[in-house]
């Protein structure tokens, strides 16, 4: 059996509707009721995907009519929904990546999902976590220069940001690409990589991964998995019962 590709987003968004699902009555957000279909709630999350996507392939995705898209994002609820989702994503989406080690690969499809998302969600996600990115290898540098021993949880962090902003390089450029080659790639292959007794260096084998798995082919993974998060959503018919209040 082919197991799942991992991509962030689509897990929060999957955990968003799951929560209102299952929730029996309609939660408030910033002081409105919102008492839309869970297809609906769905569609309006998954408008982050408008950043390399089209609004036609969020209708693709998602079943729902284009004509209907296009209506709904001129309804208050909708945008403001919208409009809320980036900040709560771009918060658990710093927590997921300082807290949580992932495989190269895993890595590669990480960065390609997040090259999709909307321009917005991607540079208020990026900043602080670029931000805390630079000031973990900055202090590694100086305390390596100055003899100082270097923390094993400070190694973890810079380990783990360095594979997402190495891997997010090769899809989405940024203007840190000059400090990631001339400062971070030295510092995590002759400092952090011995220190940490990894078996390899990942530069050969992230470009070995990102040619066999182009922006595309993520893309069209990405497609399968959000299809049928939709396709188990239930019948739109449901009774206003079924929800619960939620902690938005």
């Amino acid at each position: 059996m082919t197991m799942k590709r991992l991509f962030l987003y689509q897990e929060w968004l999957r955990h968003k509707l799951d929560e209102y699902v299952h929730a029996p009555r309609p939660p408030q957000l910033r002081g409105r009721v919102i008492t839309m279909t869970p297809r609906q709630y769905g569609a309006a999350l998954m408008q982050a995907y408008l950043g390399k996507a089209s609004l036609a392939w969020i209708a693709e995705q998602t079943g729902i009519s284009l004509e209907t898209l296009r209506r709904w994002r001129h309804e208050p609820d909708f945008l403001l929904l919208m409009d809320w989702s980036k900040s709560i994503f771009a918060a658990s989406f710093h927590e997921t990546l300082v807290l949580q080690d992932y495989p190269l690969a895993q890595c590669h499809d990480l960065a390609g999902e997040f090259a999709l998302l909307d321009e917005s969600l991607r540079v208020m996600a990026r900043v602080p976590l670029y931000d805390r990115f630079k000031t973990t290898g900055a202090a590694l540098i100086s305390k390596h220069k100055n003899g100082i021993p270097l923390p094993d949880f400070d190694l973890r962090l810079f380990r783990r940001l360095f594979l997402f902003f190495l891997a997010l390089e090769h899809h989405w450029p940024g203007a840190a690409s000059r400090r990631l080659h001339e400062e971070f790639i030295p510092l995590a292959r002759d400092v952090v990589w011995p220190l940490l007794e990894e078996d390899f260096w990942v530069e050969a084998a992230l470009s070995s991964i990102q040619q066999g798995a182009p922006l595309s082919q993520i893309r069209l993974l990405l497609a399968g998995q959000l299809r049928e998060m939709f396709l188990r959503l239930p019948d739109e018919s449901r009774p206003s019962s079924v929800f619960s209040c939620l902690s938005l």
